[in-house]
């Protein structure tokens, strides 16, 4: 059992390097072991919410569903196109036992001359308009379907602020060059992948052969809550933004065989306030200094976007 899992292309957990995704406005959900899936048991948090992966096992083409995972969004037509691409690059891929799948390596920059239109993402705590603004929908799924297959989730991260669209602690952003979402196929056996979407959801499904009877999610409570500030802007771009709380949020991933624990893993999850944005009626008015948080992390001069 490793100790650390790289997260990001900055480096490991706790080294300096970690403060060039946070400079994107990313928060890094950190991945604690707490036992493997073949020995020690560990007991639940106090007082953690149980949840289950959705989705009854059946035959596909001699595939077994491993695992399937539905995120539901509201309806604009810059997700359903790039929230489309996306799925049109994923479905079909197939992961031998062994690998690792890449979002990006997969997705692959997420330009116009990719098949990718403006819609509405994350920087420097803000939302703001940019090529391939929705895909955190079919990252998030993939996320989720991998979480509940039981494999290695090898490098991922969280947006800033919490997304209430999303289940806290469980979600995943990327941005290009800088934040992939990766997992291992380390089931012992080939997995692919199907990915679907309408207007409104996106599903990711694993077809494979199941390595554990049952993969459990456990949710504590929120803690380390602080209350967001006000931001005022001006412009034609400017995104007026609702205000949430930031927080922390440990989640278990837990393995079952024959209805036994077999292992369990943690992850930790640090969300920003998401400041309200006002946008100003006067397009000659001025942009306002931000009300102080001193939770928010420092932007880097030109921070790159996380897909929204």
């Amino acid at each position: 059992m490793r100790s650390a899992h790289r997260l990001t292309d900055h480096g490991r957990i706790g080294l300096p390097a970690m403060t060039g995704a946070a400079a994107l406005g990313l928060c890094l959900t950190l991945l604690i072991p707490a036992g493997d899936a073949s020995g020690a048991e560990a007991p639940a948090p106090a007082g953690a919410a149980a949840g289950r992966a959705s989705g009854a096992a059946g035959a596909v083409a001699g595939l077994q569903e491993v695992s399937s995972f539905t995120v539901h969004f509201p309806a604009a037509p810059y997700r359903t196109a790039n929230i489309g691409r996306a799925v049109e690059l994923i479905n079909g891929s197939v992961v031998p036992a062994g690998q690792t799948w890449s979002f990006n390596g997969t997705v692959g920059e997420r330009t116009r001359e990719n098949g990718f239109v403006d819609g509405i993402m994350i920087n420097d705590g803000r939302y703001v308009k940019a090529p391939g603004g929705g895909v955190s929908s079919v990252a998030t799924a993939m996320y989720n379907a991998a979480f509940f297959a039981g494999v290695d989730l090898v490098e991922h991260g969280a947006h800033s602020f919490y997304i209430e669209r999303y289940p806290e602690g469980r979600e995943a952003t990327v941005a290009w060059g800088t934040l992939d979402l990766r997992w291992r196929n380390d089931s012992g056996h080939s997995l692919t992948v199907r990915a679907e979407s309408t207007d409104t959801s996106v599903t990711i499904t694993l077809l494979g052969t199941k390595k554990y009877d049952e993969v459990r999610a456990t949710q504590g409570p929120r803690t380390n809550v602080t209350a967001p500030g006000v931001r005022r802007a001006s412009g034609p771009d400017c995104e007026a933004q609702t205000p949430l709380e930031g927080f922390d949020v440990a989640v278990d991933r837990v393995f079952v065989r024959q209805d036994r624990e077999v292992g369990r893993q943690t992850f930790r999850t640090h969300y920003t306030p998401r400041d309200e944005v006002v946008c100003a009626v006067d397009p000659t008015q001025s942009p306002s200094p931000a009300s102080p948080s001193p939770t928010v992390v420092p932007a880097s001069p030109s921070p790159s976007p996380s897909a929204g």
